[in-house]
């Protein structure tokens, strides 16, 4: 075999795509750096997160503290004139959920013209807005709008409903998850390089704003390269890439791979933004400074610490979790557009999970926390967790400040009531920090025993009964359950009820068989009998809480629907008198 022949078989043989010849933009935008510039030239990007980067979530990324805490914001003169307001420790630019493009085009509101409102709402001016929103200088924007899609006109059609509220369109083309397969959407294109291409060349021809996307790298660096270069050749202004293999995810989850971030940005023309590996602000600078892009975005750590990009020289250097959640809540309670109660209470979790680690009662408080106009529960449930928080506070005194990360870790030691990231003893997120070192040493993987600390083994509550007594399994050795504490059987409630019922003169073959057909229900012993009452009286509460719920959304929809008929009204009595 010559030379040349053995080069030929060693190749990657790359998807072929048709490159669209008339690829010139109809209307007049900015393209590559000129774009970045004009919005900015944003370095912290939250990501594009379903069911959690929503308008009240980007409005706290951007402003995460009060300004009594913040200090002075900051106006940046774009080239083009604009003025955009930055906020301490904010964000400097967002992305919304990821929006089906079929469905958003399919959703009830279409009709009305809502076009789907539940997932990018068009009935207020709030959503993409500038100006003041929820009292946040600046409002929604630069904020980028992210749809999956595998038809270009659809996708078209959906992106064109809200150019007008956006400063650039995204195309998802990472997602991993098994719904991105079975919707074939996602990183599951990522094989059809010719419709790769269709989806983005056509936003870039068609749309008033600029199209970006974000991708998710192959094993292979000179097909992660070749791919990175037909998207900005289809027309993408701004490419971000996630550092992690389609496979990646799950108990597979790795760390992102910083090398081919940088190699990729090394490779095209346009803006390139990181993704991967980002729990502390250090980790922002370090992957900046590593891979030379653009920006970093950043979703796992963005999550536990909406602050992440305060810098250690800000006197509320990781801020009190309750300071971060009284924000969010005020900033739910002042806004029209309506925010899911999932992304409400999904984001309380996180945010207080250093304390919830520790309280389980206050995990199910919040859980079953009702909604209200004025978010009133919610606030005197954050208002409880910082009179529990107050002696920890006081111990670590006024003049706290938070060490730095521990180099043989890549960790941060902080106390309970400060904002910190999530850390688990497996990698399953789709962002994991720390050093590689540490992810892959067995012996350092094992979470803490001592409560209050962010690797605490949330597990392990349930290990001791008043840090003395292990829980009681029950009597039953074929049972898997617990006893009740007070349970004089020392029976899980289904063998207490069943013992009872043989102690009344059952045998145990008819005591199974009526617990079959009624659960026995009564019979059990005291302590089982009250805990289960208090279980059903919660779920009565949980079942009233949605009922309030749902007549309140729908409210709320029949306000929407007059309010966008008395628009409707309007500009048709301004048409009439124009031809007149």
């Amino acid at each position: 075999m010559t030379i040349e022949a053995s080069k030929i078989a060693t190749e990657e043989v790359l998807p072929k795509y048709t490159k669209n010849e008339h690829n010139t933009p109809k209307h007049d935008k900015l393209e590559g750096y000129e774009f970045y510039r004009s919005i900015g030239s944003p370095k912290y990007v939250v990501a594009p997160m379903v069911d959690q980067s929503e308008l009240a979530w980007r409005l706290l990324s951007k402003s995460p503290l009060p300004p009594s805490m913040a200090g002075p914001s900051e106006t940046i003169i774009t080239p083009t004139g604009k003025k955009i307001t930055r906020h301490a420790g904010g964000t400097h630019v967002s992305y919304t959920p990821m929006i089906h493009a079929k469905v958003f085009m399919e959703a009830k509101g279409a009709e009305t013209g809502k076009r789907g409102d539940g997932q990018f709402n068009l009935t207020y001016d709030e959503e993409g807005g500038e100006g003041i929103v929820a009292g946040i200088e600046g409002g929604d924007r630069p904020v980028f709008a992210q749809f999956c899609a595998n038809d270009p006109e659809i996708l078209l059609a959906a992106a064109q409903k809200l150019e007008h509220r956006v400063d650039a369109v995204d195309i998802n083309f990472g997602c991993p998850q098994g719904i991105a397969k079975r919707g074939h959407y996602g990183s599951f294109l990522q094989d059809e390089w010719d419709l790769v291409y269709k989806l983005i060349n056509t936003l870039h021809v068609n749309l008033k704003v600029p199209v970006t996307a974000k991708f998710r790298i192959f094993p292979s660096l000179t097909k992660t390269l070749a791919y990175a270069k037909m998207m900005e050749e289809a027309g993408a202004q701004i490419l971000t890439c996630h550092g992690r293999t389609r496979e990646m995810k799950g108990q597979f989850t790795g760390l992102a791979d910083w090398e081919m971030i940088k190699k990729v940005k090394e490779h095209v023309n346009v803006p390139v933004f990181a993704n991967g590996n980002i729990l502390y602000y250090e980790d922002v600078e370090r992957c900046l400074e590593q891979t030379g892009c653009d920006g970093v975005m950043t979703a796992e750590g963005n999550l536990s610490n909406p602050a992440i990009f305060l810098p250690p020289s800000h006197p509320h250097f990781h801020p009190p979790i309750t300071v971060l959640a009284n924000r969010y809540i005020d900033i739910v309670s002042s806004l029209k557009s309506h925010t899911a109660g999932s992304a409400i209470k999904a984001h309380m979790f996180r945010m207080l999970k250093p304390i919830l680690d520790t309280n389980e009662e206050l995990r199910i408080k919040i859980a079953q926390c009702p909604y209200s106009e004025e978010m009133t529960e919610f606030k005197e449930l954050i208002k409880g967790i910082e009179q529990r928080l107050e002696p920890i506070v006081k111990e670590a005194g006024p003049s706290f400040k938070p060490p730095p990360i521990d180099p043989k870790t890549g960790y941060r030691s902080l106390p309970i009531f400060c904002a910190q990231p999530q850390i688990r003893a497996k990698p399953i997120s789709t962002e994991i920090g720390g050093t590689e070192e540490f992810v892959n040493n067995d012996e350092n993987l094992k979470p803490s025993t001592q409560s209050g600390t962010c690797l605490f083994d949330r597990s392990l509550r349930h290990e001791k009964i008043n840090n003395k007594n292990k829980v009681e399994k029950c009597i039953n050795e074929e049972c898997g359950g617990v006893a009740a504490i007070r349970c004089p059987t020392k029976a899980c409630i289904i063998h207490c009820r069943i013992n009872k019922a043989i102690e009344s003169g059952l045998t145990e073959e008819e005591a199974k068989i009526e617990f079959e057909k009624n659960g026995l229900i009564g019979l059990g012993c005291e302590s089982h009998e009250e805990k289960e009452k208090l279980r059903k009286e919660r779920l009565d509460r949980k079942r009233k809480n949605k009922a309030e719920f749902r007549a309140k959304n729908k409210h709320r929809k029949k306000n929407e629907n007059q309010i966008i008929k008395a628009r409707s009204r309007s500009l048709s009595l301004s048409e009439n008198e124009n031809e007149n």
